[in-house]
């Protein structure tokens, strides 16, 4: 069976997730940043924005396990 990157591993750390070779968060392969989407709009106009990091079953973001890069 396969793994996903936000299956905890059996410690509780989430060794799935992609990383660059000094352990940081690989933020090419799992996005954090917050996009202005190009033509959606809320109720009053206003263009909408999206959160694109992955919150894990706990709560927590994913960017709060795995430190990206600085």
């Amino acid at each position: 069976m396969a793994n996903d990157a936000l299956d905890p591993g059996p410690n509780g750390d989430y060794p799935y997730m992609p990383r660059n070779p000094d352990g940081t968060l690989d933020t090419v392969r799992m996005p954090i940043h917050t996009v202005q989407h190009p033509t959606a709009r809320d109720a009053a106009g206003n263009k909408v924005r999206m959160n694109l990091e992955p919150t894990l079953p706990d709560g927590r973001k994913v960017s709060a396990v795995v430190p990206p890069q600085q």
